[in-house]
Parts: C-alpha cells; sequence; structure tokens
C-alpha cells in the first residue's frame, strides 16, 4: 500500500519472469533487475511482452505484476513476479486446413450404389447416393503439433432408401432396396433390382403407393403412406405438393421426389404381382436461431445471457458505498433442428458466445471520510460468461496524537484521526491540528513504516499565532499605514484672474482590521481577522460653482462622488462673457454705439440670459430688438439701417430707375392650324396681363424686398378659354377643341393639325378603278371637326348601278373602295338571286351588310334604320329591322326612333345626327328608289363641354364670314348624304 510523503531513500530491486506452464515452467523472457526506492512504483508494463508471447500463440493464465489494477511498488518482501502463459490450441477443419493436414485425414466418402439388370435397353442406369463424414482435429498452437481429435461430427448416417422404378412390361424383383445406417469405417453399400418380363398383363384395378421417410431418421416414414388406386395404364391422379407444404412447415426440406418432381406424370402398372412405390425422401432443416431470429420452443436463454461483476463494498458503517453491478449482454447463433427443436451443437450457423462488449470498465473506488482502503481502483478486466463478485473492505483511519519537541504530549491540542484524501482511498495525510488563533504543523513522516489504521504520535511545532490589528488596537510592529488611510477631493477654479474663488477640499477616513501573524512577522490580507476597507462617510458632497459677473464657467457643479482611497481632484475653468456688437450696413463697427456684455445668468454659472433687448441707437433702426445667445463667450454683431423713406411702384406710379417689366407683364395664348392648305384657319389669339407693387427706398433707388408697398403678383384673368376647332371641307383635325388653360407668366403656343379625308373609289366588278368616274372625298362632320360622315353616299355614275347606295366609314383618312355592277350583270345576279350586297373598306373587313331587291313594275318598297356608336368606330348597335311599303308611304308611320333614342340616353349616349324623323320630320316611299333605303342614326357616349366657355375663344373678325360659308357648304354636303339624290 502506498502513503503519502513517503521519503524513503532505501534502494530495492525486482525483476518480472515469464513461463510456460505447459512446458515444465520454462523461462519464456525476462525483465532483467528493475531497481528503485523502496516505495517508489515501478515503472515497467507487462502490455508489450505479452502482446509478443500471444502472438507464439501462447495464453496468458495470471500477470500478478498488474493485479486488478494495482500499482506495484517497489519494497524489501518482494524481488521477482512470475507471470504464467499456456499454449493455445487450435481447430483444424476441412475449411481451415494448416499444420499440415490434408483433406483424407479429416474427410470420409461413402456410397450407395443401386444396380439394375434385365430390362433389356430400357434397363435405368445406375443409382449412386454419396455420404461425407468429417471431424475436427486439435492442434498445440506453439509446437504445431497434433494434440488429440474431437471425433467425427456424426458417427452414423443412413444413405437414402431406393423404389425400383416402373418400366412398362417388366416387374422388378425387388421394390425397395438400400437405406442402411453406415459408420466412417464401413461407409459403402451395393445392391441389384433384376427386372423380368410380365408375363400376366392385368386389367385389375392397381395400387401405387407414395412413402414420405425421414432419411435423418434412419428412414422412417413421416406420414402414413398414401395408398392410390386406378386402371392399368391411365395417370395416378395425386400430388405431393399439399404434404410438402405441410411437412415444410413442420420443418423438413426435400432430398428427392420420387414421384412428381419437376412436374413428372406418373401411370398405374399392368402387374398384380407388386404394388408399385414412390419415395419421398426429406431430411430436417437446420435453421439459425438468436435474438433476431427467435423460434418457437427454443428458451431465449439458450443464445442470450446477461454476465455481472459486482463490486461489494464493506467496512465503512453507514458510510459504506452502495456496491456497483456491471451487467454485459452475451449473445451467439444456433443450429436448430427444426423438426426436433434440437440444438446441433456444431451446425452450420453455430457460433461461440460473444459479449456486447470486451471487458469491464474500469470503476474508481470511492473515497470515504475517515477510511482507506488497500485499492484505489477495481481495474478494467475481461468479460467471462460467469458472474463476478469483487469485495473491497474499508479500514477506519487511527488517531495522530499531537507531541512536543521533548515528545510530550500537547494537552492543548485533541486527537485528530488520519485524514483521508478526497481523492485516492489508499492514501492518508497528517491533519491540521489548529487553536482558534495558533496553528501548528506536524513534522513529516514516513507513511511507508506506518499503519494508518494504528494510532502514532507525531511532533507539531507552533508556525503561526493570529492577532487583531486596527485603530483600536495598535501593534508596535505594525505600520498604522495598513490599517488607516486620508483620502482628498479637491476642486481648484482658474481663469477669472483676481476673481478666482477659493479652493473647496475634502476629506475622508478609510479604516479596516487586518490580521498580523506574530510568528512569521506577516500581515495577512487574507487572514481571519482581516476585513475590507470602511470609509467614515459614503461619498463626497457635490460643490456648487459660484457665480462671477462677467465670466461663464465650463462646470456649473462638481458633481456627487463616491468616496474613492485615491486622492480625486478637478478644475473649473472661467472664460469671459461675450456681448452685443452693433454694426451697420456694410458690416462696420458703429463707432459711436459701445459693445454690450452679455448678462450673467445669476441661477447657473454657465450661462448667460438666453434673450438680451438690443439697445437703440440715435439716428439708426435695429433689425432685431433682441438676440438669442448660444455661445455665452461668442460676440454677436448686430445690424443697424439708416432709416429709409419707402415710396410705392407700379403701372399706375411708375420710377425712373425700376424698370416696367418688373412690375407689368403682358402674355398670350395662340393657336396656330396646320395642314388644310388654303382653307387652314386664321391664328386664334388670347390675352393676359400680370402686374403688381414694389416698394422703393427712395433715399438709394433700390427696391425693398418685401417692402411695405410690395404685393405680390396677380392676373387680370385666370386661365384662356376653350376654342372650338373650326370644320374644313375636306380635311378633319386632331382635336376637337383646345381646352381651357391656366394663365401663367409666359406665352403659350398650341398647335391643331388638319389631315386630308379619304375618298370613295369607284370600281368595276373586277376590281379595277371606272375611268373618268367621280371620286368624292368624305365629307366632315358639321358638328365636330376631327369627323366626318359615318354614312357616305355612292356616287352616281353614268351606265352603273352601285353594290351598295352607302358607304360606313371607319378611318376618315383611308379610302373605301364601291363595287359598281353595269345593268346586265344586274339582270344576271337577280336572275341567280345573287344580289346580297355588303361594304368593304379598303382594308378588306367586313362591315354592315344589306339586303337589296331591286323593284320590278310594282310599287313595292323597302327601308331600314341603323344606329352606330361613333365613340366605338361607328359600329351598328341597333335597328329597325326591314320596313316594307308602296310608293308614297310614310315610312315614318311604321317606326319612329324615339323609344330606341331614350333607351340609348338613358344608357349614357347622345344623337349626334338623326337622319330618319328629327324633329318630327317625315320619310316617304320613293318611286325612284332602286335599292332598300338606309337611314342612319348616329350616337355616341356624351362629351362634357362646357358651352359657356366655347364662346369665349377669341377669333379673328375676318375669318368669321369665310367661316360661315365654309360651314354652309358643309351642311349642304349634309343634306346631299342624307339625301343623295340632292344635287
Amino acid at each position: 500500500m502506498k502513503y503519502m510523503d513517503n521519503l524513503s531513500e532505501k534502494v530495492a530491486s525486482v525483476a518480472v519472469k515469464y513461463t510456460d506452464l505447459d512446458n515444465n515452467l520454462v523461462e519464456l523472457s525476462t525483465s532483467e533487475n528493475l531497481t528503485g526506492n523502496i516505495g517508489d512504483k515501478i515503472n515497467y508494463s507487462t502490455a508489450d511482452e505479452i502482446k509478443n508471447l500471444t502472438n507464439q500463440g501462447y495464453v496468458l493464465v495470471n500477470d500478478p505484476f498488474d493485479s486488478k489494477g494495482k500499482e506495484p511498488v517497489f519494497s524489501e518482501d518482494q524481488d521477482s513476479y512470475m507471470v504464467t502463459f499456456k499454449h493455445g490450441r487450435e481447430q483444424v477443419t476441412v475449411d481451415n486446413l494448416k499444420y499440415g493436414c490434408k483433406l483424407e485425414d479429416l474427410q470420409v466418402k461413402g456410397t450407395q450404389t443401386v444396380h439394375y439388370v434385365g430390362a433389356g435397353s430400357r434397363t435405368p442406369r445406375d443409382e449412386v447416393s454419396t455420404i461425407t463424414f468429417n471431424r475436427i482435429l486439435v492442434y498445440d498452437r506453439v509446437t504445431g503439433k497434433k494434440i488429440g481429435s474431437k471425433g467425427w461430427e456424426k458417427v452414423e448416417q443412413s444413405f437414402p432408401v431406393v423404389a425400383a422404378p416402373s418400366i412398362l412390361g417388366y416387374v422388378p424383383d425387388q421394390v425397395l432396396v438400400g437405406g442402411k445406417t453406415v459408420t466412417a469405417d464401413e461407409p459403402n453399400r451395393e445392391y441389384t433390382i433384376t427386372y423380368q418380363v410380365n408375363e400376366h398383363i392385368s386389367n385389375k384395378e392397381q395400387k401405387a403407393e407414395v412413402k414420405y421417410l425421414d432419411i435423418d431418421s434412419n428412414n422412417e416414414e413421416i406420414v402414413e403412406s398414401k395408398i392410390l388406386t386406378g386402371a392399368p395404364n391411365t395417370k395416378i391422379d395425386y400430388s405431393t405438393i399439399d404434404q410438402l407444404k405441410e411437412l415444410d412447415t413442420k420443418g423438413y426440406e426435400v432430398v428427392s421426389n420420387g414421384f412428381d418432381a419437376n412436374g413428372d406424370i406418373q401411370f398405374f402398372d399392368t402387374s398384380d404381382d407388386y404394388v408399385q412405390t414412390f419415395i419421398v425422401t426429406l431430411r430436417h432443416k437446420q435453421v439459425l436461431v438468436n435474438e433476431e431470429n427467435p423460434l418457437d420452443g427454443i428458451n431465449d436463454a439458450e443464445y442470450h445471457k446477461i454476465s455481472k461483476r459486482v463490486i461489494a463494498y464493506s467496512g465503512a458503517d453507514d458510510q459504506t458505498p452502495e456496491e456497483v453491478v456491471q451487467q454485459v449482454n452475451w449473445s451467439r447463433d444456433l443450429t436448430v433442428d427444426a423438426a426436433t427443436k434440437r440444438i446441433i451443437s456444431d451446425g452450420k450457423y453455430t457460433t461461440e458466445w460473444k459479449p456486447e462488449q470486451k471487458t469491464y470498465s474500469a470503476i474508481s473506488v470511492p473515497a470515504v471520510s475517515g477510511y482507506h482502503t488497500y485499492i484505489k481502483e477495481m481495474p478494467e478486466e475481461k468479460v467471462r460468461l460467469a458472474n463476478v463478485t469483487e469485495k473491497i473492505r474499508y479500514v477506519k483511519n487511527g488517531y495522530v496524537i499531537p507531541v512536543d519537541e521533548s515528545g510530550q504530549k500537547i494537552d492543548i491540542l485533541p486527537k485528530l484521526r488520519f485524514v483521508s484524501d478526497k481523492n485516492d482511498p489508499t492514501l492518508v495525510s497528517l491533519p491540521k491540528n489548529n487553536l482558534k488563533d495558533e496553528e501548528y504543523e506536524p513534522e513529516s513522516v514516513d507513511f511507508a513504516k506506518i499503519d494508518p489504521a494504528k494510532d502514532i504520535e507525531v511532533k507539531y511545532v507552533l508556525r503561526h499565532k493570529y492577532v487583531a490589528v486596527n485603530k483600536d488596537n495598535s501593534h508596535f510592529d505594525v505600520n498604522p499605514g495598513a490599517y488607516r488611510r486620508t483620502a482628498t477631493a479637491l476642486v481648484r477654479y482658474d481663469g477669472a484672474g483676481v476673481k478666482n474663488p477659493n479652493d473647496a477640499i475634502q476629506t475622508v477616513q478609510w479604516n479596516r482590521d487586518i490580521t498580523y501573524d506574530e510568528v512569521t512577522k506577516e500581515i495577512l490580507e487574507n487572514g481571519k481577522y482581516t476585513t475590507e476597507w470602511k470609509a467614515d462617510k459614503e461619498y463626497f458632497e457635490a460643490v456648487d460653482t459660484p457665480v462671477i459677473s462677467g465670466f461663464t464657467a465650463d462646470i456649473g457643479v462638481v458633481a456627487k462622488h463616491d468616496v474613492t482611497q485615491s486622492d480625486l481632484f478637478a478644475t473649473v475653468t472661467y472664460k469671459k462673457n461675450g456681448a452685443i456688437i452693433p454694426v451697420d450696413e456694410e458690416g462696420q463697427e458703429i463707432s459711436e454705439a459701445k459693445p454690450v456684455p452679455f448678462l450673467n445668468d445669476l441661477t447657473d454659472p454657465t450661462r448667460v440670459l438666453a434673450t438680451e433687448e438690443v439697445p437703440e441707437i440715435e439716428g439708426y433702426r435695429r433689425t432685431q430688438e433682441t438676440v438669442l445667445i448660444k455661445d455665452p463667450v461668442a460676440d454677436i454683431k448686430v445690424k443697424y439701417i439708416l432709416k429709409p423713406r419707402y415710396v410705392q411702384v407700379n403701372s399706375d406710379h411708375p420710377y425712373q430707375t425700376v424698370k416696367p417689366h418688373n412690375y407689368s407683364i403682358p402674355v398670350k395664348e395662340t393657336v396656330r392650324y396646320e395642314g388644310a392648305s388654303d382653307k387652314t384657319p386664321a391664328d386664334r389669339i388670347q390675352g393676359a396681363r400680370w402686374n403688381r407693387s414694389l416698394t422703393v427706398n427712395d433715399n438709394n433707388g433700390k427696391v425693398i424686398k418685401d417692402g411695405k408697398y410690395t404685393t405680390a403678383w396677380t392676373v387680370d384673368k385666370k386661365e384662356y378659354s376653350a376654342v372650338v376647332t373650326p370644320v374644313v371641307d375636306g380635311y378633319h383635325a386632331d382635336q376637337y377643341q383646345v381646352k381651357e388653360y391656366k394663365v401663367e407668366r409666359e406665352n403659350v403656343d398650341m398647335v391643331v393639325k388638319y389631315h386630308k379625308n379619304g375618298q370613295i373609289i369607284p370600281v368595276n366588278s373586277k376590281g379595277e378603278k371606272i375611268d373618268h368616274a367621280d371620286q368624292p372625298v368624305y365629307v366632315t362632320d358639321p358638328t365636330d371637326a376631327t369627323k366626318v360622315l359615318m354614312e357616305q353616299p355612292a356616287p352616281r355614275i353614268l351606265d352603273y348601278m352601285p353594290k351598295n347606295s352607302s358607304v360606313v366609314v371607319k378611318d376618315p383618312s383611308r379610302d373605301t373602295k364601291v363595287i359598281y355592277y353595269t345593268f346586265d350583270e344586274i339582270k344576271e345576279l337577280i336572275s341567280d338571286k345573287k344580289l346580297n350586297t355588303k361594304i368593304e373598306s379598303v382594308d378588306g373587313k367586313s362591315t354592315l351588310t344589306n339586303v337589296v331587291s331591286l323593284p320590278g313594275n310594282d310599287n313595292k318598297r323597302k327601308a331600314i334604320v341603323t344606329f352606330v356608336d361613333l365613340s366605338n368606330n361607328a359600329v351598328q348597335i341597333a335597328s329597325s329591322n326591314v320596313l316594307s311599303g308602296n310608293v308614297g308611304d310614310k315610312i315614318t308611320d311604321l317606326y319612329s326612333t324615339a323609344k330606341q333614342i331614350k333607351e340609348l340616353e338613358q344608357a349614357g349616349y347622345e344623337v349626334v345626327y338623326n337622319g330618319f324623323d328629327p324633329k318630327g320630320a317625315t320619310k316617304y316611299f320613293e318611286k325612284d328608289q332602286k335599292t332598300v333605303a338606309t337611314f342612319t342614326v348616329a350616337v355616341e357616349k356624351i362629351k362634357k363641354v362646357d358651352a359657356k366657355e366655347e364662346n369665349k375663344a377669341e377669333t379673328n373678325p375676318k375669318k368669321e364670314s369665310t367661316q360661315v360659308d365654309g360651314q354652309n357648304e358643309q351642311d349642304h354636303k349634309v343634306l346631299k348624304h342624307i339625301f343623295p339624290w340632292m344635287k
């Protein structure tokens, strides 16, 4: 056992020897002599040599040098350690041929041969069955020599029973042969089946038998034989499938099927001399059984176990630790005969027991106060399948009896037990033995020579004696500065010269208790009596800065501050106050005016009054009555102005040095028209004027911004009136009107552009232009210069009749082709009933369809009224349907637009043009009417146009009369559009 404070210097030696137990304790190797002081750890390990010998085939039996984790030390009692080994053994099998073994040393094969004779060319070939006997030999891993044999794996084995095959026209002398049990010593068998010609062919019912034999049980029948009957040479109606499925569930597997293997079909024989027999040979299935693959009937303890290592503690009374239990799960694979539920010890799946871990982990022995043990740690140990209990006993520590230099017991000191180490239960130490203010130190002890379970006397020497020292209990060896201090807080004033106040001073006293060791003459900063420093007050009071007239301080109050053990110092600096400096308009100081210093704020030494009144100076006008002071030490210049004489300047009161455009500005709006050649209307101009008043200093002629007479700009009208675009025949404009425009202080130019209207292009039935035919230009809408009339009449052409009497215009700039027929072509179309017509634009897109009926000698006539939406490309949105009557009848008696117009107005439309019954007009069926009379009512979504503003547009008087003439001409064209026969 090792103890603390081992001071022994005696030398010892030891050797570790490795010996062979199987060879008369022959020494395999040695560590040679190891030397060291008694009680010191032996710095050596057996691990490398053990590994070396293990690799040579040896197996470790015992290692006393490293027993249960105890660290070996040099001692007088032991001079050697013997580590013992035995020879390892190895099994040699047919799958692991080693040490010069051959296959024939481990294996014997036997055969069963059945010969067939007598059936001529139909005689079956010999049937040969083979069995194999294997054994295991054991060899010494160190010497490589054979030690022994574990015998044959199977002592006896059975050959399968063989049934004589059925041969048509022949009878065997034996139905069944073979199936005998043999050993490795006599493994071979031989049989002969002789066939004879069937001289007695039978027509009687024949019998057949199917036997299910267990080759692993000496060919015993597993189930009762199946006796089958049937007419000779007929198919045997039987299958082994169901029976084999049942046997499979019972743990059997097929070796051979002599009846219907591979779908074979058997037939009944024709002989009454024997019963046909078919053999189905089975054997026991061997299955893997383990935790993942359990099997009913096999106890899980056969493949799963739990081993334990219990570490049991004792001897420490109620402080004894609880026992420690370490568990390891073991598992193995089994080979089980599925039919008998027998465990096959050396089966193909069988493995050795394997633990889930190789070793029990090391367990540190708990330290128990007042007790010690002789082992520090229960070492890591290789797991075994058997349970292990390790016992550890605690021993109570003995007493240490204090004695003085002369060996006399120190009565004032109590006897105390050895102190147990907190981390190592094998170690103890001497206890401290102190009085209130005195500490004794024991002399060193050689723990290797004592038993800590027994009482011993130990010399104790006074090492420390502590006393408390403070201001009330001084000590002649201690400097008072160690327990008493004085700190100062000083505020100093500067910058005001002779006006500087006296320094402000505050002090604080700091005190503490200290612990002084009268033996070592040392002050212990963390001694038993030592306290923290404590002041006689908590903080230095705040110090207000005095107000000095004409000066401003940078600090108003030196703040309250927690006391410290160091001196504190602060400086307050004064600066001279700034002043109001009067200056003229050029920024020069006014000589007759003196600066006026800022007045102090009597409540705050860091400030002056925030605002001060600006003094008046005779003959001058101050530009501000007060000043706002942001920086108390910065001067502020204030401008003074000679008192001026102001006059008003405007259109009614001009001034010589002020130009008129500064107070009066004329502006205009010009509307220019372009694109209608010589028909282009003249420009239309509207004018306005901006005015204001100015204030001028009559002393120097300068305009005063925002003066007493100054006004904002005003205009004589707010906006230019809207100007409706004039209608120009043969052209359409890009805008209906120039809208109202706000009057600004600059001229405005607006441009309205005209574009030439498209034409109606007459073409013949072949699409060719008709020579000398009039190509009329679209008629411009007299109410809207941006549009043309939606429906345009087709021009009359001598000897031609148009396919449509009119066209609907969608694009006022694009020409429209109209097809014309000669009278001969018309007659031909009428006879063929092909005179269905439609209006087509140049772009080829279809528009409104009309049915044309050419009148004969009767008076029947037809008409139709259409409603088109001009705000949506003149799309037809309603119609009257076809109206029929005689020449001279009133068409307006048959239909009125009033109801339809009312519905359209409710939908947000307004009538632009009514070509049927405006203001109660009457329409008649005409005698010379050649086609269906078409009347158009044009509507559009309501436009909001201020009629009053429309009349305000200024126009050129000279152009007005021309415009009236143009309007009359336009009205005529509209009438011609409505009544195509007008000239």
